[in-house]
Formats: C-alpha cells, sequence, structure tokens
C-alpha cells in the first residue's frame, strides 16, 4: 500500500510538471550528445541530463596560445626562460582545456563535420546550427519519428 502510494505521488508529481513529460519523451532513445562550437557561440546545455553530454569549443587551442603570448616577454630568450620556468604552472592551468580542445577536434574530424555549431547525437545524427541541446535532441526525435 504504501508502495503504491509513493508512485502515485511521484505520477502526480510528474503529470503536474508541464515539462516532466516533454523532456522524458524527447530524451528517449538518446544516449550521448556532443556539443561542437566556438567559443563565441552561447551553448544552451542542460544541467542534469539521462545521457553522456559533453561540449567541445574547438577554437580553445587557438584561445589558449593567445592567452599564453599576451604573457611572453618580446625577447626570444626571455620567452623561451619563462617557458621553461612557468612550465608546470601552464600544464596545470590548461591541462583539461587542451585535452578538451584536442579531444574535440579529433572528433569533429572523426565525424567529418564542415560548420559549426553541430550537435552529435548517440555519434551518428548531426544537426548544423544549433546551440541548443534540449532543441536538437527534439529535432533529432522528430526526425526519428518520421522514420
Amino acid at each position: 500500500m504504501r508502495a503504491l502510494a509513493c508512485s502515485w505521488i511521484v505520477a502526480a508529481a510528474t503529470l503536474l510538471s508541464p515539462t516532466a513529460p516533454a523532456f522524458a519523451q524527447a530524451q528517449a532513445g538518446v544516449t550521448t550528445v556532443e556539443v561542437f562550437a566556438n567559443s563565441a557561440t552561447h551553448v544552451r546545455a542542460l544541467p542534469q541530463t539521462p545521457y553522456l553530454q559533453r561540449v567541445y569549443r574547438v577554437d580553445a587551442m587557438a584561445a589558449i596560445s593567445l592567452q599564453l603570448s599576451v604573457r611572453l616577454p618580446g625577447d626570444e630568450a626571455q620567452a623561451r626562460a619563462y617557458m621553461l620556468q612557468a612550465e608546470a604552472q601552464i600544464r596545470k592551468r590548461y591541462k583539461d582545456q587542451i585535452l578538451n580542445a584536442a579531444h574535440g577536434m579529433s572528433l569533429a574530424i572523426h565525424y567529418r563535420l564542415d560548420r559549426l555549431p553541430a550537435i552529435v547525437i548517440n555519434r551518428s545524427a548531426v544537426i548544423y546550427g544549433v546551440a541548443d541541446v534540449e532543441q536538437a535532441v527534439a529535432l533529432y526525435q522528430q526526425s526519428r519519428g518520421r522514420r
């Protein structure tokens, strides 16, 4: 009896929530969402999803390079000395960004993406021109429903 009451409360809460059924339906069949964008694109990703979600900034390496070059002295010998002295700190600070950018570029090449933004769903379907994850998932589900 208690389990039935608990399941009724969960069901009622789900029905009363205006976006819950649409959200659950839109997520069905989605296991991975990979967003490829540049730093100028505002990506609207969802904070919690039932699928794996990753955002790759494909221009991150250029941005990191620019940040590093701004701090470098103009003299080549001084710049080299600075880089040797600060190498550990630089690696620690930029490691995650560099790995994300390199992995994103590798995947973009693998998927043969030819423009940004691009959202790849389930490592097979590509949706171009959309930077909103929820919208991309809805478009993906609509296209699957027409088949």
